[in-house]
C-alpha cells in the first residue's frame, strides 16, 4: 500500500516550511560565536585544531576562497550536507520501501527534520552538520555490505566505503568514534556477522579509518597533545574526582526534550516490533545498536563531565532508517511533527527576531548573537580614531565574530580559556601597541589590568531586537601599551 497523495503533500509542506526557516536563518543571522570561530579555522589552515579535528575547518577555508565572506557562505556547507543526507535517504528508500519510495522518503525527511536537535545541528555551521551526513552515508554502506555478506556475496568495496566515511566522520569531530564502536558492537552481537572477525579485510578497513586520523595525531604530537589534554584533563567542566549524578539526569532530560518526547517514548517499542527479514531487520539491528552504544557511552561519561546534548548526535542520526516505523501512526506522527515545528520555529525566532523563552527555558547566550552590525559600525569608527590599535575581545567567540564582521583574521582573544586563537595570534608581535577591545557584562575588561598601561571605556553599544527593545549591551574599550601575560 502506497502513501496517499494528500499525505505526501502535507509532509512536503512540512519539509518546505523547515527549509524556509533554515534559509531565513542562513541569510538573516550574522555568524554566531562558534560559527565564526570555525570559519576562522579556515582562514588559518592547520593539520588539526585545538578543539576538534580539521575537516570542517578545511572545507570552510575552501568555501571562503571560492565564495567569499557572507552570512550565507558561512552556512553554505550546511546546505550541501543536508542535500547529501536527503540523497542518502532516497537511497535508503529503495532498500527499505521499494514499493513506496516517496512515502518512506517524505515521512523520514519530515520526522528527521522535526527532531529539534537534528534541525538545529543541520542548520548551525558547527561541525555537526558534516558529521551527520557522514554518519548517514557510512551506515548506508555498512548496512549494504552486511546484507551482501549474509547473502553470501563479498562486496568489499562497500565495507571500505563505510570505513572511509567513518574515517572522515572522526576527522570531522571526535565523537564520530561512537559510530565505529557501534559497528564493532553490531558485528559482535549479530551471529551472522561474527565470521567477519576472521577476515583480513575487516581489520584493514578499521586500520584505514584509523590511518585517516594522521593529521590529528601529527598536530597533537607537535603541540604537546594539546587537544587530548584539553578534552581529558583541562576542560573546565571535567570532574573526574567528583562524580555528579545530576549531570546524568540533565543529559537524559535534555535529550527527552530536544529529541522529542514522542520519539524517545517510541524507542521503547523497539524490542517488541516485528521486522521484515532481510534489509529491514538489519536496519533495525544496526541503527539501534549504534544508538544504544553511543547513548550508553555518553551517559557514563556524563557522570564525570557535563555532556551537551548534541555530543550524542551520532546516536540520533543513526535512527533515521527507523523513523517512519517508530512514528508511523497518524496521531503519534502529528504530535511529533507539531512538537518539533513549535520548538524549531521558536529557536529560529530566538536568533532572528528576539530572544524567547519557552516554558521558562531558553538560550542564555541568544541576546549576544544580535547587534553585530551595529557593533561593527562603531568599531570601524573607533578604528579611524585609533588607527594603530589592534583588535581584541574578551572571549574567543567574540574575537571571531569581530574578525568576521570586519574581515580581519588577526583578532586577539583575551578569555582565560584556551582556544585555537592562541595558536594563530602572536602576543609578542603586538607588544607595546594599543588595543580596541570588545566586552560585555559576562566577560569584563577588568581582568586585563596587568596587560595594559591603562584601560578606558570608549562607548557602550546597545543591542536592540526587531521591536526596538534593548536586549544586550556591548562595550568598546581602549587598552594602551599592551604587555603579554607572563607564562
Amino acid at each position: 500500500m502506497t502513501t496517499p497523495r494528500w499525505k505526501l503533500v502535507l509532509l512536503q509542506l512540512v519539509v518546505l516550511y523547515l527549509l524556509g526557516l533554515k534559509l531565513w536563518f542562513s541569510l538573516a543571522v550574522t555568524p554566531m560565536g562558534d560559527e565564526a570561530y570555525y570559519w576562522m579555522w579556515g582562514q588559518h589552515l592547520a593539520w588539526s585544531y585545538f578543539d576538534h579535528p580539521p575537516l570542517d575547518g578545511w572545507l570552510q577555508g575552501l568555501v571562503a576562497a571560492i565564495f567569499g565572506w557572507s552570512n550565507l557562505s558561512v552556512r553554505l556547507m550546511t546546505w550541501v550536507t543536508l542535500a547529501g543526507t536527503l540523497a542518502i535517504f532516497w537511497l535508503w528508500s529503495a532498500r527499505l520501501a521499494p514499493h513506496d519510495r516517496q512515502g518512506w522518503f517524505w515521512h523520514t525527511a519530515a520526522i528527521y527534520l522535526t527532531i529539534p536537535v537534528v534541525f538545529l545541528m543541520s542548520t548551525f555551521a558547527f561541525h555537526d552538520h558534516l558529521l551527520m551526513l557522514l554518519v548517514v552515508a557510512s551506515a548506508y554502506f555498512f548496512h549494504g555490505f552486511a546484507g551482501d555478506w549474509e547473502d553470501g556475496r563479498r562486496a568489499w568495496w562497500r565495507l571500505f566505503a563505510a570505513a572511509i566515511l567513518l574515517g572522515l566522520a572522526v576527522l570531522t569531530k571526535y565523537n564520530g568514534i561512537f559510530l565505529g564502536l557501534g559497528y564493532a558492537a553490531w558485528v559482535l552481537l549479530r551471529p551472522k556477522l561474527r565470521g567477519l572477525l576472521l577476515t583480513p579485510q575487516l581489520w584493514l578497513a578499521a586500520l584505514l579509518a584509523i590511518a585517516m586520523q594522521t593529521p590529528v595525531l601529527y598536530w597533537n604530537l607537535t603541540e604537546g597533545l594539546a587537544s587530548f589534554r584539553y578534552h581529558f584533563l583541562d576542560r573546565p567542566t571535567l570532574n573526574w574526582d567528583a562524580p555528579r549524578l545530576w549531570q546524568v539526569l540533565s543529559f537524559l532530560g535534555t535529550m527527552a526534550v530536544l529529541l522529542s518526547p514522542v520519539l524517545l517514548l517510541s524507542l521503547f517499542r523497539l524490542p517488541g516490533m516485528r521486522k521484515a527479514a532481510g534489509d529491514e531487520d538489519r536496519a533495525f539491528g544496526l541503527s539501534s545498536t549504534i544508538f544504544l552504544t553511543s547513548t550508553l557511552c555518553w551517559t557514563a561519561i556524563s557522570v564525570y563531565i557535563y555532556v551537551y546534548l548534541h555530543w550524542n548526535i551520532v546516536a540520533y542520526v543513526a535512527l533515521a532508517p527507523l523513523l517512519w516505523r517508530l512514528i508511523g501512526g497518524r496521531i503519534v506522527l502529528a504530535l511529533h511533527i507539531a512538537y518539533g515545528l513549535v520548538l524549531v520555529t521558536v529557536a529560529v525566532l530566538n536568533y532572528t527576531v528576539t530572544p524567547i523563552k519557552l516554558f521558562g527555558f531558553g538560550d542564555l547566550g541568544a541576546a549576544s548573537t544580535h547587534g553585530w552590525e551595529d557593533l561593527a559600525e562603531r568599531l570601524d569608527a573607533q578604528r579611524e580614531a585609533h588607527p594603530d590599535a589592534f583588535l581584541g575581545a574578551m572571549r574567543y567567540t567574540f574575537a571571531a565574530q569581530v574578525g568576521f564582521m570586519l574581515h580581519e583574521t588577526d583578532v586577539a582573544a583575551f578569555n582565560p580559556v584556551a582556544s585555537q586563537n592562541d595558536y594563530w595570534w602572536d602576543p609578542a608581535v603586538h607588544t607595546g601597541r594599543d588595543a580596541l577591545i570588545v566586552s560585555d557584562r559576562n566577560y569584563q575588561v577588568a581582568t586585563l589590568a596587568d596587560r595594559f598601561a591603562s584601560l578606558e571605556q570608549l562607548e557602550a553599544v546597545e543591542v536592540r531586537d526587531m521591536f526596538g527593545k534593548r536586549i544586550w549591551q556591548f562595550e568598546i574599550w581602549l587598552g594602551t601599551d599592551y604587555r603579554p601575560a607572563s607564562r
